[in-house]
């Protein structure tokens, strides 16, 4: 329709609204938005250039690219474009890195645009937990023009990280304890991108960066707090279940009849016995910890993680013992095999639990291992 009529490009709807306005807000049409990450070096400009694909990600980069060329060959002069502005801050409001760096490739002025807040696209980044955009000012040599601004409100860039992420970041972590290691994080990666008297900065109330993250978590701590003991607690049980379990069951004499079998059971009763000790000890130390904000940093998820483990491994080892007791008490019973494999079948029911706190355990490991990685680069 654009190649037939190029004036659909820059036609207003009822809302005086362009296609760019519709593209703007729509960052899963996009290679990034869809599968982030795949910002590649352009030939000329290193930090623009897209992968090449052809797929309906890669026409809405080419729609935006004639879009962008239409205002061009009309309007010589890009400041009299005030389009131009408005889906700069709609972009970024959305996280959609890709246009943004499209959009900056064509009008390298609109980097230094300023919201009717005060805000660049990278405070507003900040603000919204899009670290794709942020990535863009990481290790740049005029980083500090750009986030050395002051909103309206007196806030520094580390003001902003110090706010409450929006309710769908936080929803995409599980438990609210892996949320605040997360909020964290991402205080101390910004932390790191303003200049050091931007720490000790008081905004138009009168607080520093550190009291305002205190002052707007003091909730999600608390309930990070919460989650984490219950999730010790209701662990601890498990593991004293299996603890018990592996220790006080033996098989009597039969261990002497099958040596492989006596071995798999005595390995594995072992291992069971072991694991959920450990896992016990750890979920214990979680129980007793300050449940400071540095806790929630690296103590606490690391911790967490062990104790899950060791849970799951410990699980894992109590139905391979119960397994190769269970063989060595019928094994003369070959008559039965379909039963034996039912038996054996159910046996691994419990292990149910490790799918069912496999997502948790993903988020942890991810969690604790995040960091920015500045992939995207400005041209500075």
């Amino acid at each position: 329709m654009l190649m037939v009529n190029p004036n659909l490009a820059t036609t207003k709807d009822e809302d005086e609204e362009t296609a760019l306005h519709v593209l703007a807000r729509n960052p899963s049409a996009f290679v990034s938005g869809s599968r982030p990450g795949l910002l590649r070096r352009h030939p000329n400009i290193p930090w623009l250039k897209l992968k090449e694909e052809k797929s309906q990600q890669s026409q809405a980069h080419e729609l935006l690219k004639q879009c962008l060329q239409a205002y061009k060959d009309d309007i010589e002069n890009l400041n009299d474009i005030p389009e131009l502005s408005l889906v700069l801050f709609i972009a970024a409001e959305v996280g959609n890195v890709e246009f943004l760096v499209e959009l900056i490739h064509f009008d390298f002025d609109l980097l230094w645009k300023i919201d009717n807040k005060k805000r660049s696209i990278f405070h507003i980044a900040v603000e919204k937990r899009h670290e794709s955009i942020f990535n863009l000012l990481v290790g740049g040599s005029i980083r500090d023009l750009l986030a050395d601004r002051i909103n309206e409100d007196g806030n520094n860039m580390l003001h902003l990280a110090a706010g409450l992420a929006p309710e769908e970041k936080l929803n995409a972590i599980s438990g609210a304890a892996l949320q605040m290691q997360r909020e964290l994080l991402w205080f101390k990666e910004v932390e790191k991108a303003v200049r050091p008297g931007f720490k000790e900065m008081k905004n138009g109330n009168g607080e520093t960066p550190y009291v305002l993250f205190a002052k707007s978590h003091k909730k999600l701590r608390k309930e990070g707090e919460k989650w984490m003991m219950n999730m010790a607690k209701s662990s601890m049980v498990v593991a004293t279940l299996i603890g018990t379990i592996a220790f006080s069951y033996q098989p009597d004499d039969k261990l002497n009849q099958s040596p492989k079998l006596g071995l798999a059971y005595s390995v594995s009763s072992a291992i069971a016995v072991f694991c959920s000790s450990t896992s016990l000890i750890t979920f214990l130390s979680i129980l007793t910890s300050r449940y400071s904000y540095e806790d929630f940093l690296v103590s606490l998820p690391v911790k967490l993680m062990i104790g899950v483990t060791t849970l799951f491994i410990s699980i894992a080892a109590m139905m391979v013992a119960f397994s190769a007791s269970f063989c060595l008490k019928n094994h003369n019973h070959q008559e039965l095999p379909f039963i034996f494999s039912v038996i054996g079948l159910f046996a691994c029911v419990p292990i149910l639990y490790v799918l069912l706190k496999y997502r948790l355990l993903v988020d942890m490991v991810q969690c604790t291992r995040f960091q920015l990685q500045p992939r995207h680069r400005l041209p500075y």
